[in-house]
């Protein structure tokens, strides 16, 4: 295992507002959910991940190189899409990513992709970019801000159009050319998809279909579209629709072969199948790869010595495989040297944990432990301390609902059986509840993109714990330690001794309100308590210990400050 992983590398970015050194740990993969997939004319693999990072591969799973960009707190510089220009100069990535700690969240950054010099960012968005694409002299850009924006490349990237035509997060973004003319198409969680005359600058076709659309592919005769709900819609390049294709799962990202010919389509629920329809024999079923063991969202085509391979990358387990679509046989597995970390626990000087799913979530078995004092790995799991629901007559329970409708959106506080306040989650902190419990008074939650939280019994958030950066799966509590575990496979201890209570109000917030308000600072503030909005800025603590353990036990364990011990081959 020497020098095989484990690297802490030291990242400094222009786009940081602190200009501070972040330590990051490279465990030659990716550490959150892959995103985004691009597979070049050359056969290079270009994945995008949550865990901010942007990796070339070639075709037999060798790193090439990386693009690294901003990296930030929680949410900060997380990437949720890339697209490459028809001349593969440059490369557009979106996502949440703000400037010089600004608070909007709507920024694109323009690579010169063979260098992986930044050459411009787009800063015209109001919120997370969601989708991008390119086609000829044009790149077009999907947003929770409700638009989609058209940039003219030739032009130095201005902005030549901007479409306002849904009511809800423009999800899927796509431009094709009929002759000499252009048009956009975009679908959103609107459940509408339509289809823009880039000249005439209005939209000439629309649909609403039953379901929230994410996702859109498009081909030289057609266009493909899905969502949350259990089908894929096949229209023409008029929008005009050809069928339905039904399907056992959730269809999840879409791409076309480059001749048209085949549709591939990753999956968002079980069956866990990434499936291949053949376009040109009515979009029937090709083939099913079986092999991933998550929610699947990057897929694309890799056509090589004659043969056609899918590319698909796996959600919680961020692997990616290259496969034969017609005898599903696996080119190439691409996966770093450790996995998510499904459960965590504690006892006196030891941690243990899990990588290894079983169960719900937070309760996944032990496979592991380790001893903080001597750092030696053991198969011991007994008697290892989780957190619990229960706190006397309080008692927390998860339901379903939010923007987004997640089973675990809502967190009931119940006292004597009755719900006395909710926790509802959002984009902007994490969606949902993974794991909770009780800290003396106080709620701990965990949810989605590294946000873990203490809220006080009213449900008011009082601290932010920063340090994941990818989805927070188990926690685990003994006195004033925290212990919680993530899908950036890391293990953080936290020191909950530092939680103060105290609700400081964020002057930042408070002032966006008299704006947009036309109020005085008093009465956003009632307003503020009476519509049981939070204009509290939470305290933030940082992990005093970071442990990471690869599948073969080396590990590396280092503070924030930048102190670190490690085995042998975690150097």
């Amino acid at each position: 295992m020497k020098n095989l992983l484990l690297t802490l590398l030291l990242l400094t970015t222009s786009l940081l507002a602190t200009q501070k050194p972040i330590l990051k740990l490279d465990t030659k993969g990716h550490r959150g959910l892959i995103r985004d997939i691009i597979v070049t004319k050359e056969g290079d693999i270009i994945s995008a991940s949550e865990d901010k990072t942007i990796r070339v591969w070639s075709s037999d799973g060798v790193e090439k190189r990386k693009i690294l960009g901003q990296i930030g707190a929680g949410n900060e510089g997380t990437i949720y899409a890339i697209a490459l220009s028809d001349d593969e100069r440059y490369l557009a990535v979106g996502g949440f990513l703000n400037n010089n700690g600004d608070k909007k969240f709507g920024n694109i950054r323009i690579y010169n992709y063979k260098t992986g010099k930044l050459l411009k960012v787009l800063k015209l968005h109001t919120n997370v970019v969601l989708d991008l694409s390119f086609k000829d002299n044009y790149l077009i850009s999907g947003s929770s801000d409700e638009t989609a924006k058209i940039w003219n490349i030739a032009k130095n990237f201005a902005l030549q159009d901007s479409i306002k035509f849904h009511t809800k997060e423009v999800y899927a973004v796509k431009l094709l050319k009929k002759g000499n003319h252009y048009f956009a198409v975009t679908a959103g969680f609107d459940n509408k998809i339509e289809l823009y005359d880039m000249q005439k600058k209005r939209v000439v076709s629309s649909h609403r279909l039953n379901s929230r659309l994410q996702f859109l592919a498009v081909s030289r005769n057609d266009i493909a579209v899905c969502g949350n709900g259990k089908e894929i819609t096949i229209y023409n390049h008029n929008l005009e629709k050809i069928r339905t294709i039904k399907s056992e799962t959730v269809p999840a990202g879409l791409a076309y072969s480059r001749d048209g010919r085949y549709l591939i389509a990753g999956a968002g629920a079980n069956p866990l199948d990434v499936n291949i329809y053949n376009a040109k024999e009515d979009y029937s079923l090709h083939s099913s790869f079986k092999k991933h063991k998550n929610l699947t969202i990057a897929v694309a085509f890799l056509k090589q010595d004659g043969r056609l391979y899918g590319v698909s990358a796996g959600g919680n387990n961020n692997k990616i495989y290259i496969w034969d679509i017609d005898r599903l046989k696996v080119k190439t597995k691409i996966e770093g040297v450790s996995a998510t970390v499904w459960s965590v626990g504690i006892k006196a000087n030891s941690i243990a944990w899990g990588n290894v799913w079983t169960a719900n979530y937070g309760q996944t078995k032990f496979q592991k432990s380790i001893n903080l004092k001597n750092f030696q790995i053991s198969t011991n799991t007994q008697n290892f301390h989780r957190i619990i629901p229960v706190n006397g007559i309080y008692f927390l329970s998860h339901d379903k609902g939010g923007k987004y409708g997640y089973s675990n959106a809502v967190l009931n506080i119940k006292r004597d059986g009755t719900t006395v306040a909710q926790i509802t989650k959002g984009p902007y902190d994490g969606y949902k509840h993974n794991c909770y419990g009780w800290y003396k008074n106080y709620i701990v939650s965990g949810g989605a993109n590294g946000f873990l939280g203490i809220y006080n019994r009213e449900g008011v958030k009082v601290a932010s714990l920063v340090g994941h950066r990818g989805e927070v799966w188990s926690i685990a509590l003994e006195g004033d330690t925290l212990v919680s575990g993530s899908g950036d496979q890391t293990i953080k201890v936290w020191d909950l001794s530092q939680v103060n209570g105290v609700l400081k109000f964020d002057e930042h917030i408070i002032k966006i309100g008299m704006k947009k308000l036309n109020l005085s600072r008093k009465d956003v503030i009632s307003f503020a308590i009476k519509n049981n909005l939070n204009i509290y800025k939470p305290q933030i603590i940082y992990p005093t210990l970071n442990i990471f353990v690869s599948k073969t036990n080396d590990y590396i364990v280092w503070s924030k400050s930048g102190y670190y011990t490690s085995s042998t081959g975690g150097r």
